[in-house]
């Protein structure tokens, strides 16, 4: 979140690439240059993905059958057995209920600075980015500890059974999620009521009351499949996860494995998936000169038209007004380029399925590149201001108390070097653009009949994925502009 970028440390992933000595709260003491030109790097990353392709379409074989789940159950294994226990079970329930319940006191009664309240640092770091890599790198964690399920599971069993009232049209789709995603994106990355620990409290307040009173007219497992946006962002993201729960066991399985759908995916999961790959790429302009300038020229041209004096007392921030209509228009953007290439997969495939079940089959291969570039984007800052966490856990409200003995921690910002941050960043995009088109191929050879018209499909995959790569690249290797 903005706040936290401006107030605690820099992410280091965008930080690396300063041309200027920066300052301390920017994470790093020197400058780190890239190690090559690039335009070097650029082509060598395209290159990769280039690579990927034809070796898959040299080597692989197979008629797209591929087995989720190996037989192996982790829970079998001495060291995890107690994790299968419901005592187990029920005190990781019970403690996910405690930090919610924590979240929300301390908003409403904590100290109202930012940096001295537990809620914030939890929600926008720990909570939304830890969960994230949880989801992606273990499995879907949410699904067990998600606490407005958990209560709503208590509630039920103490009232003997709740509703539904009513069945879920099947007209709204997931377009509940899509809107309340958007409202969360815009929360996060455009609204400063996030960071105030008492607005936190009540709109986490609000949300749990929308929810719960979702869940009592439309049945809990409708509307955490279809409205909910946050079990279907960690849902979504478990599916590449190398682990599935299912009925008691853990079951190891290949990565990505669980990305590949038998049936295609409706249009608003479609617009679910693209806008939740925008908001991260969203995030990563913000801070890059070119949106810097685009700013500068847009507050000055405010300033001399004709409403300026309107929005002066109305006091609308033209900044705030055009990071709104960005994120609105760059969903719109990202959804008609996907579906103008799905459009040309459909006819290179023989033109023989819709363009809207193409984009159905195929959206799934892009959640490898939102995890990779959440990763390289995320990951030193939740390593390096996570750690606020630490002092945090001591004095929760903010009012002097040391519980734990850590109130004077102090945040290492050596943790990860600017070099390290810069090679996991790259190495991590490459990795989920090449993983990407290993779904999409998987998919092709499931969708078209014909080995040569899924091959051929995936020409025009290929250059979506080579152009998001090189996009991706060059927003990671932006100077800071905050």
């Amino acid at each position: 979140m903005k706040i936290y970028k401006k107030n605690f440390l820099v992410p280091a992933v965008l930080m690396v690439f300063l041309e200027a000595d920066p300052a301390w709260g920017h994470a790093f003491g020197a400058r780190y240059d890239l190690p090559l030109p690039l335009w070097l790097i650029l082509i060598g990353a395209a290159t990769a993905v280039v690579l990927s392709f034809c070796i898959m379409a040299l080597f692989l074989k197979h008629n797209g059958e591929v087995e989720e789940a190996l037989t192996f159950n982790l829970l079998k294994l001495p060291g995890f057995r107690w994790l299968s226990l419901e005592f187990f079970l029920n005190c990781a329930r019970v403690f996910s209920v405690s930090i919610f319940l924590l979240v929300i006191f301390t908003g409403l009664f904590g100290n109202p600075a930012t940096l001295k309240n537990f809620s914030p640092t939890f929600v926008w770091v720990i909570w939304w980015n830890g969960m994230a890599f949880a989801s992606a790198l273990i499995g879907n964690l949410w699904s067990l500890v998600n606490p407005w399920k958990i209560i709503f599971v208590w509630f039920e069993k103490a009232m003997g059974g709740i509703g539904p009232f009513y069945i879920y049209p099947l007209k709204f789709s997931r377009w509940p999620a899509v809107f309340l995603f958007g409202v969360f994106a815009w929360l996060e990355l455009i609204s400063g009521l996030g960071k105030e620990p008492l607005s936190l409290a009540w709109l986490i307040i609000a949300y749990s009351a929308l929810t719960w009173s979702g869940m009592i007219l439309f049945g809990r497992q409708a509307w955490l499949r279809n409205a909910d946006p946050f079990s279907a962002v960690f849902d979504l993201l478990a599916r590449f996860a190398p682990s599935v729960g299912n009925s008691g066991r853990w079951l190891l399985r290949l990565p990505a494995v669980g990305l590949l759908d038998k049936r295609p995916v409706t249009f608003s999961g479609i617009c679910f998936v693209l806008l939740l790959l925008t908001t991260v790429t969203f995030d990563g302009i913000l801070e890059t000169p070119m949106w810097a300038e685009l700013m500068e020229w847009v507050s000055y041209s405010w300033s001399l038209s004709e409403i300026s004096f309107i929005t002066q007392i109305s006091y609308f921030d033209p900044i705030d007004i055009s990071k709104v209509i960005a994120l609105i228009i760059l969903p719109c953007i990202f959804i008609m380029v996907y579906m103008a290439f799905c459009y040309a997969i459909a006819a290179f495939g023989g033109g023989y399925i819709s363009t809207l079940d193409v984009a159905g089959y195929f959206v799934l291969s892009l959640v490898p590149i939102a995890i990779a570039y959440h990763l390289s984007h995320y990951l030193s800052y939740m390593m390096i201001t996570g750690q606020n966490i630490i002092p945090l856990l001591s004095d929760p409200f903010g009012i002097g108390w040391d519980l734990f003995g850590t109130i004077n921690y102090r945040v290492d910002i050596s943790i990860i070097s600017a070099k390290q941050v810069w090679y996991l960043g790259v190495a991590a995009i490459v990795i989920g653009h090449v993983i990407a088109v290993y779904v999409a191929h998987i998919m092709a050879i499931r969708v078209f009949a014909e080995r040569l018209a899924a091959l051929k499909s995936q020409i025009p995959m290929l250059v979506l994925m080579i152009g998001y790569t090189m996009v991706s690249l060059w927003v990671l290797s932006q100077p800071i502009v905050d």
